[in-house]
């Protein structure tokens, strides 16, 4: 079942991001070198930034971000005082990006502080990952939000599962339920793959066709917190065989046939 798969226990790595440099050397040496920063076995990695903490983050600041989560980092943690919102932008629904709303100015903030922070992140996104995020290639969040079109009663459910809060997990996982339940349905091939509410069926394409850059470069994707595979895509066609119509480079295309991945991007096929 798509929202089945779960690993009970999964390796956290948590970046803490956008600390100005001279708080991140006092709270480095404050910890003895981040000791304890995250709970054992997980992994934890800081990276100040040159900038004060009320300006937005730059493009490489954000390219070294982009890295990081190349290696596996996928649980950004950022300062509340921080241009948070453009981090949460262009990593929404790759990571997860926890805000430390610290309440005070970051010069003034203390190591005991910002370990708690770390620490409630992490419990947080333990259960969150065992409870809704992928766990295999047939999750219903790796479907395209931009492209695969839900029932009402799931609409937005994307977001509706990207959730900060303990008490809202139970409801996302209600929601994987109507979605596995509304749109995960018999097809030709005796199997059961996605059919969105325009009548497009999405199966699973095992061939490795839709390479991105990124992906013939070596570098490791991620949806939900999920590491995508290089390749990895939906073969797309109207359940009774009609033309439908898709956006692709901000024009609309009529197509029998196409891939696309978790992303949204659009192959002809």
């Amino acid at each position: 079942m798509g929202s089945e798969g779960h690993s009970r226990e999964q390796l956290l790595k948590v970046h803490l991001f956008g600390l100005p440099i001279s708080t991140h050397r006092r709270l480095k040496e404050e910890s003895e070198e981040w000791k304890e920063a995250v709970p054992t076995p997980h992994e934890f990695r800081a990276t100040p930034v040159s900038s004060n903490s009320h300006l937005p983050f730059t493009d490489g600041e954000l390219r070294a971000l982009r890295d990081a989560v190349g290696e596996g980092f996928t649980h950004i943690v950022v300062p509340g005082s921080r241009d948070w919102k453009k981090v949460r932008a262009v990593f929404q629904f790759d990571c997860r990006v926890h805000i430390a709303r610290l309440w005070e100015p970051l010069r003034d903030v203390t190591w005991r502080l910002l370990r708690d922070h770390l620490h409630a992140a992490v419990r947080l996104d333990e259960s969150w990952l065992s409870k809704v995020s992928p766990g295999d290639v047939r999750h219903a969040l790796l479907l395209p939000p931009a492209m695969f079109a839900p029932y009402r009663v799931a609409e937005r459910y994307w977001h509706r599962c990207d959730v900060y809060a303990e008490s809202l997990i139970p409801e996302a996982e209600r929601l994987l339920q109507i979605v596995e339940r509304e749109h995960r349905k018999p097809d030709s091939g005796g199997g059961r793959s996605w059919l969105d509410n325009r009548k497009l069926r999405y199966r699973l394409d095992p061939a490795k066709h839709g390479l991105s850059v990124a992906d013939r470069t070596g570098v490791k994707t991620y949806r939900f917190c999920y590491e995508v595979s290089a390749g990895f895509h939906y073969d797309v066609e109207d359940d009774l065989g009609r033309t439908f119509v898709v956006d692709i480079g901000g024009k609309p295309e009529k197509l029998k046939h196409c891939n696309v991945t978790p992303w949204g991007h659009i192959r002809r096929g």
